[in-house]
């Protein structure tokens, strides 16, 4: 099965993102948006995984989350990797809950790594990704995203909670469910 850990994104966060997008200000654009039922903040990307291997990533996952207590997520500034000039994903940054975040990404790693898992080669970026680009954009659109503004104070959520995600791909996207979930609380 092919799985990730992921935050997941509140229901209020869902909804002001949503409505952004349905205000986007590129009409007709040349990708897919993400279904905001599968908007999620990926902490680290598995791929294929053996179903025998749950129990052994579950008990990483509580190592690695053991001691952090809920913490606040702010979203804001619009983005591209690798850059809105040029990008290949378009997503909301986040503002606020980033070292955080980082901390336990950094966790995961090396839990994960005691498992067999390889280390990520890039740093950590917390991010929401909307759509995936599959070809370079027009010079008139790029323009259109660099004038994108940041989501609003509004979109923020509590993270308190890690979860084991299995992706299903199919021609109409991806779905996604839950396959365990690890809470987050004090080392009190």
């Amino acid at each position: 099965m092919r799985l990730f850990f992921a935050i997941p994104v509140s229901g209020p966060v869902r909804e002001i993102v949503r409505g952004r997008i349905h205000h986007f200000p590129v009409e007709d654009p040349p990708w897919r948006w993400i279904d905001p039922g599968n908007y999620h903040l990926t902490m680290k990307f598995l791929g294929e995984v053996d179903e025998d291997r749950i129990p052994g990533l579950c008990k990483a996952a509580g190592l690695a989350v053991a001691g952090i207590e809920p913490f606040r997520i702010a979203f804001g500034p619009f983005g591209g990797f690798p850059s809105l000039s040029r990008p290949r994903v378009l997503f909301f940054g986040i503002k606020e809950g980033v070292e955080r975040m980082r901390s336990l990404a950094v966790n995961l790693e090396d839990e994960l790594e005691k498992l067999g898992f390889v280390r990520e080669r890039k740093p950590f970026r917390a991010h929401l990704t909307l759509a995936r680009i599959k070809r370079a954009l027009p010079r008139s659109i790029v323009t259109d995203l660099e004038a994108i503004a940041p989501l609003p104070a509004e979109a923020s959520q509590e993270a308190d909670r890690l979860e084991l995600v299995r992706s299903r791909l199919s021609p109409s996207g991806a779905t996604y469910s839950s396959v365990a979930t690890v809470t987050f609380r004090s080392g009190d």
